[in-house]
């Protein structure tokens, strides 16, 4: 279970581009997937070396996506996504070596940061949120603290940027309109605050792919990205393997 980041080289190789970084820190990642014989894991160009960047990156996500026989499952899902022109994670499929030993094929899958969300939204200074179980974006009252509980040793609401403030006043607004409003004037309030138009996409795509690890079943694995542009919140999906 540690997040332990352990200092290790990084090399990149692609058939052009052939590229060697020193510490650069290297961890498991996952949930389930700890207790997976192909293990996932994160690497963290900046733990060790503050402000460094790969190609513009913070950090890269390689899955060994152990349920996913094919592979291929979150590759397709990204493609589909961004064809739908729902904000999408890029991804490829690497060949990943540990200390010269081939460990398999994996899939490089686009880390959710400040990075991402300026590159699709064109800011990053607004709260972003990673919900896992049990985000059912229940109301839980007026104090913005109530939603920083802990589930399984860690928060079902993770605030992954503005840590430092750990304001959670702009979630707690959006779970009060979702579930408080009276329903003949919800579409109008929920539109102020919540991008539908664009999560109506996203709930044809889950149901399209079979995503029932999202917060309509699972209530778990998707982020939420208060876009300051527009003063709306962003769905964005995660982890579709």
């Amino acid at each position: 279970g540690s997040n332990y980041h352990f200092r290790a080289t990084f090399i990149f190789n692609n058939g052009i581009i052939s590229d060697t970084l020193e510490e650069v820190g290297f961890r498991l990642r996952g949930n389930t997937s700890r207790s997976a014989a192909k293990k996932s894991f994160k690497i963290s160009f900046n733990t060790y070396a503050a402000g460094r960047r790969f190609f513009g990156l913070k950090k890269m996500n390689l899955n060994g996506q152990h349920n996913d026989p094919s592979v291929a499952r979150a590759k397709i899902c990204a493609d589909l996504a961004d064809d739908f022109g729902i904000p999408s994670l890029r991804s490829n499929h690497v060949e990943l070596y540990l200390n010269g030993e081939y460990f398999g094929l994996y899939i490089n899958v686009e880390h959710i940061d400040d990075i991402y969300v300026k590159s699709r939204f064109g800011n990053q200074d607004g709260n972003l949120y990673k919900c896992l179980y049990p985000a059912d974006l229940k109301y839980l009252g007026e104090n913005p603290d109530l939603y920083k509980a802990d589930f399984f040793g860690r928060r079902a609401y993770q605030l992954r940027s503005n840590e430092m403030a750990d304001d959670y006043s702009d979630f707690a607004n959006f779970v009060d309109i979702l579930n408080n409003t009276p329903l003949t004037s919800l579409p109008c309030e929920l539109e102020k605050v919540f991008n539908v138009d664009q999560y109506l996409k996203i709930i044809a795509f889950d149901i399209l792919t079979g995503n029932w690890d999202g917060p309509i079943y699972n209530k778990n694995n998707f982020y939420l990205y208060h876009n300051l542009a527009t003063g709306q919140f962003e769905y964005l999906p995660f982890d579709l393997d």
